[in-house]
């Protein structure tokens, strides 16, 4: 029966054919993902009639083949949308010039990198090998799984929670809204990142009191990393991006914001634009035993006796992340991409927790506070 059941679940959604993964929300094969990705906006195709005679093939019938829903445009982009497959997380031709951008300057940074490293030679650990370190099957299935449940949870999250917020000058004028920019935005980024962290399968291995620990006392943490992974994830207007830097500058005040600039410029300067890494290191930082940084003095929640739970399950993505950086980028290059995230991150831990404290004592913030608060009370159910 677990064969049987593993088989159905590596099944195409639409056409029924071999998966490959997910993609666009949806379980499918590589020509379905391709189709979907061609056609996702083309509405014009539901006009033409079905290829088979039939109001739609998509549909199990007797006379038709499963998999002919391949040669009818028609009926297999309404099935693409009636299984699930989501618009929004195709890519426009803006985000696809700003993707390729991302990842030619990747490229041409690994390799000002790879210059820099031939001519300084760098003292490296005995301990530390020189070949290259294999990651097992398994191993890349989880990695695929994390960064497939980012995309699915906390990116569509995030882009949902944009599409209802007007964001435009009326918005940031209007006085009587009962939440403002400043709780908005901060706001769509924690339900994201939560909503990401908790469907992760070691969140739910965890009891009740460890996961209510964990996201009262690391969620707010890692508000900062996650809002510079979806910066680079997610393609902005320009009145987006001024709008976005109007409402930071509110919440830091001018001095603060110009440290926060300076730690976003940072990020982009030392980090490699990976997703693995980037969100690895965050699942990381997640199941530390302690993330705050002096925020509160007196907790007020229950910090859990044992947390050796946590401990395995963070030495476990440890592992994951440091073979990663070994396999992908070897010794010398993963030292220092291992380096610059902590520099990074404690960088923007220190900025962060003059923001919390800003956050606390400002009264026109006080909004904010109350709101971020109460996600970090949501109801986590044992699984």
């Amino acid at each position: 029966m677990s064969m049987s059941n593993n088989q159905e679940i590596r099944l195409c959604v639409i056409c029924n054919a071999k998966s490959i993964g997910i993609n666009f929300g949806v379980l499918t094969c590589a020509p379905c993902k391709a189709f979907f990705r061609r056609n996702a906006r083309r509405k014009e195709i539901f006009e033409t009639s079905c290829l088979h005679g039939v109001d739609d093939c998509s549909t199990k019938n007797e006379n038709i083949s499963y998999c002919a829903i391949r040669r009818c445009s028609s009926c297999r982009l309404r099935r693409c949308f009636t299984m699930g497959m989501k618009e929004e997380l195709v890519r426009t031709n803006e985000e696809n010039i700003r993707h390729k951008q991302l990842v030619d300057n990747n490229r041409r940074r690994r390799q000002l990198f790879r210059k820099k490293q031939q001519q300084k030679q760098l003292s490296i650990p005995q301990f530390i090998t020189n070949k290259n370190v294999l990651i097992s099957e398994s191993d890349w299935c989880h990695i695929s799984n994390i960064i497939s449940a980012y995309e699915t949870y906390c990116l569509t999250t995030y882009l949902h929670q944009r599409s209802i917020m007007p964001m435009n000058d009326t918005f940031l004028e209007n006085k009587n809204l009962s939440l403002r920019p400043s709780t908005v935005l901060p706001m769509s980024i924690t339900m994201a990142l939560f909503a990401f962290l908790h469907a992760l399968p070691a969140t739910r291995s965890l009891s009740h009191m460890n996961q209510t620990y964990l996201c009262k006392n690391n969620l707010r943490s890692l508000l900062f990393p996650n809002t510079f992974e979806l910066n680079q994830l997610c393609f902005k207007e320009p009145w987006q991006t001024s709008f976005d830097a109007s409402t930071w500058r509110f919440i830091c005040g001018d001095e603060l914001y110009e440290q926060f600039v300076y730690i976003e410029n940072l990020a982009e300067q030392k980090l490699i634009t990976d997703p693995v890494i980037t969100r690895l290191w965050m699942v990381v930082l997640y199941f530390s035993s302690s993330l705050f940084c002096l925020y509160d003095v007196r907790p007020t929640f229950k910090i859990p006796k044992k947390k050796t739970a946590i401990r395995v399950i963070q030495d476990a993505y440890v592992i994951l992340l440091w073979n990663y950086l070994l396999h992908r980028y070897g010794d010398l290059n993963a030292v220092q991409i291992y380096s610059n995230l902590i520099l990074v991150y404690l960088k923007m831990q220190r900025v962060g927790f003059d923001i919390g404290l800003r956050v606390r004592t400002r009264h026109e913030l006080t909004d904010t506070h109350k709101v971020l608060n109460q996600l970090l009370t949501l109801d986590i159910k044992d699984s």
